[in-house]
């Protein structure tokens, strides 16, 4: 199964990941950064979700043009 991996403390609150991918993605209104819908938590700001086939472009697609390289899709 294909997973997202953010890394959420580096986040700078662009925008990019919920413009590409809204299903997965939002913003959040006390901070700014974004947040990784459905996500577990995991150690030093990590948020992990898997994703199904369909998600996958357009999360390659956040990924690619995240500025800070903190979104990896991986299987």
């Amino acid at each position: 199964m294909t997973k997202i991996i953010h890394i959420r403390k580096n986040c700078i609150g662009c925008g990019t990941c919920v413009m590409h991918a809204p299903d997965n993605w939002e913003m959040n209104c006390t901070d700014g950064k974004a947040d990784l819908k459905n996500s577990k938590k995991g150690k030093n700001g990590y948020c992990m979700v898997e994703i199904s086939e369909i998600e996958i472009e357009a999360n390659k697609n956040a990924e690619r043009d995240c500025p800070v390289g903190i979104i990896k899709v991986v299987d």
